[in-house]
């Protein structure tokens, strides 16, 4: 029995070892940390979110930073797999299609998981030594497959030679503000960007503006390229 263990059974809790504890309190972290920041997050207020007791989460997890981290992970993690699946079926020779279909895997995905725009914002305001880890561990080897291939496209010719920087701000902004200002996109426009035709509606959106700045051609015509 481990110190963290022990701690639980002296209060007269039983630790809960299966998965499903512990994916209660990520799901609970990631809500809280995407709306209001680490320093505004308490494990406290993740244990009542997560319908635990607060020991739990110090035997699941080592401190507040752990968990986060973890959170983090986990968020990313997710990403990563379903760019691989959405991807794997794609053949890099035809490049075009590739950019193409990494634009609208990564709109697709935080339409389905707003919290990660969210996420993203409240850690990229402020230099930490959070954020240097989360840039290190996840955001520069995902970006860097897209980077790539965008490198590529600009050698070549066919990609217009933008400041990479600003081409992704750019995506990755008009990607996910709509899903995670959900409010005030409901308040202005009267419009649920959660529902089915409201993504679609995005997803085509950005793709089309994104293809025919960078392409200088109709996202149909580089969807009509054969694969």
């Amino acid at each position: 029995m481990n110190a963290s263990e022990a701690s639980l059974t002296e209060h007269g809790v039983v630790p809960d070892r299966g998965p499903d504890a512990r994916d209660r309190i990520l799901s609970a972290a990631e809500t809280l940390f995407a709306v209001r920041g680490f320093e505004g997050v308490s494990t406290t207020q993740i244990a009542k979110v997560a319908g635990i007791t607060q020991p739990l989460i110090h035997y699941h997890f080592k401190n507040k930073e752990a968990l986060w981290k973890a959170t983090v992970a986990r968020l990313f993690g997710q990403l990563s797999h379903e760019f691989s699946d959405e991807l794997k079926g794609l053949q890099k020779v035809d490049k075009r299609r590739y950019l193409v279909e990494m634009i609208r895997c990564y709109v697709s995905f935080v339409a389905r998981y707003p919290q990660f725009g969210r996420f993203i914002l409240r850690e990229g305001v402020q230099d930490s030594s959070r954020l240097d880890w989360m840039v290190e561990e996840w955001l520069k080897p995902l970006l860097k497959q897209f980077h790539d291939v965008y490198s590529e496209g600009v050698k070549e010719g066919w990609v217009k030679d933008l400041p990479f920087p600003q081409v992704m701000m750019l995506i990755t902004g008009s990607a996910s503000h709509f899903f995670s200002l959900a409010p005030l996109v409901k308040s202005l426009y009267e419009v649920d960007s959660t529902s089915p035709d409201q993504v679609l509606a995005h997803s085509d959106t950005v793709v089309e503006m994104a293809v025919s700045v960078l392409l200088g051609e109709p996202v149909r015509t580089a969807q009509a390229m054969p694969i």
